[in-house]
């Protein structure tokens, strides 16, 4: 005889209730107010798995960018490009999403583009959307783009460029960043691509300024090198040098044993045998300065902290790999707290290459030394700082073209910027002449290897 289940208490069916109504609104609101990320998107997962069918592609959602059209005319002083895309190139750019958060490569659709710049024409121009987890924007919204004049037409020129990006500067609202540090780098010898400003109309409307960046490519490269038949690497995103890396030029791009040296020499397990092996295939002093250079802006999203934004070239004359940075727009704490500028001179690093070098005593000697020299004799806050104001005003009336206020908000955004970067300096110089020992215990090669963020 089957005996009888004691009732609930009222106390303990209240307390069910409550639990699964708790449940089923956080599961409410966890779905449709705050969807997961859009890599792993559960439902359409599981629907495809029971279906047998393949996922469909995520979509992200993008805060979309406020850009007000001209209040008055807007200045001749910064380049500006009128660009016209046919309606099936429309369409192919519209398609397009940014997807590549495992690093894998995407292929970017392009569109024939027409471009307009003062009384010259531009016909079929190769363009495609650029940008990734931050900075890349829908067609509709505030595109990056990438323009190719030599694509089709071999040997044509836009003022100098065969080929260049327009970046929309949605991570770093001061414009600057990206001009300010490109020549901080290029100051300091390490090779880097030009940037400059420019104002964008596609198909009529008016998406207002760009910073306007020269491309990775040969003509880049002959600028700082007599043979430019090596391959020029692209590391992809948050990758760190790996066999069968994308090649954006070189005579050879299969032949990729450059690469396999390069991690054999940061691989060797004795410090002073392994700075031997990496002299022999790396630029050690261009590196050193990099490195330097990527803590002393705060540069929180490059190679050495994050694996990210970088080149890689092999220079054939020197038989050496020489890296260069990328994407240097979010820089001295921007987004705030990344960063900050009272932030260590000697982080943990997660490029296997930066750990490398920063693991042997030579290799850390040379950066604290490069380190100091950079922010006392070949930089000073006022010397940047001044910059900084001198790009804020020439781009000033174009931004007031726009509108009053937004010129208004930029000088805020500019006075907070260079406050940051005085501070940077000041903190360097503080711990550069503090006492240092080398301990190989606490390398970098023995850190921890998470995302490190650098909070006040």
């Amino acid at each position: 005889m089957r005996k009888s289940r004691k009732p609930l208490s009222i106390a303990l069916r209240a307390s069910l209730v409550a639990v699964w109504t708790i449940l089923g609104v956080v599961l409410l609101l966890r779905y449709t107010v705050f969807p997961p990320d859009p890599e792993f998107p559960l439902l359409p997962r599981l629907t495809s798995w029971i279906h047998q069918e393949p996922a469909p592609p995520p979509r992200r959602r993008y805060r979309p960018t406020q850009i007000s059209p001209p209040q008055s005319e807007v200045p001749g002083d910064l380049l500006r490009l009128r660009i016209e895309i046919a309606p099936e190139g429309v369409a192919r750019l519209q398609g397009y999403e940014w997807s590549g958060w495992r690093g894998t490569p995407q292929d970017r659709p392009e569109a024939l583009a027409t471009v307009h710049e003062g009384g010259a024409v531009y016909a079929g121009v190769a363009l495609h959307l650029k940008g990734a987890a931050g900075s890349f924007r829908p067609f509709d919204d505030k595109p990056a783009l990438t323009l190719n004049f030599a694509k089709h037409q071999p040997g044509r020129r836009f003022h100098g460029y065969s080929k260049l990006s327009l970046n929309n500067s949605v991570q770093d609202p001061t414009f600057l960043c990206e001009v300010v540090c490109r020549e901080m780098f290029a100051a300091a010898g390490v090779p880097v691509p030009r940037a400059d400003f420019a104002t964008v109309l596609i198909n009529g409307v008016d998406k207002g300024l760009y910073v306007l960046t020269e491309g990775y490519n040969r003509d880049f490269l002959r600028r700082y090198f007599h043979n430019v038949k090596g391959n020029l690497y692209d590391g992809g995103f948050v990758r760190d040098v790996h066999p069968g890396m994308i090649v954006n030029s070189g005579d050879d791009p299969e032949e990729q044993s450059d690469i396999e040296r390069l991690l054999a020499a940061a691989l060797v397990p004795e410090a002073d045998r392994r700075w031997e092996r990496l002299g022999e295939v790396l630029d050690r002093d261009r590196f050193v300065t990099m490195l330097a250079l990527e803590i002393l802006t705060c540069h929180w999203d490059g190679y050495g902290l994050n694996r990210n934004n970088y080149r890689l070239f092999h220079d054939l004359e020197a038989d050496r790999m020489i890296f260069m940075p990328h994407g240097l727009d979010q820089m001295f704490d921007w987004p705030p707290g990344h960063f900050p500028p009272e932030g260590p001179i000697d982080p943990a690093m997660r490029g296997l290459v930066a750990q490398a070098v920063m693991s042997t005593p030579q290799g850390s000697s040379r950066y604290f030394a490069r380190l100091g020299e950079l922010c006392t004799n070949v930089f000073s806050d006022r010397v940047i700082t001044n910059r900084v104001w001198e790009l804020a005003r020439r781009i000033g009336p174009t931004l007031a073209a726009y509108s009053p206020d937004l010129k208004r908000r930029h000088e805020v955004l500019v006075s907070s910027l260079c406050d940051r970067i005085t501070r940077r300096f000041r903190s360097v110089a503080e711990q550069v002449n503090a006492p240092r020992e080398f301990a190989p215990d606490d390398s970098p090669m023995r850190r921890p290897q998470g995302n490190r963020r650098f909070r006040r």
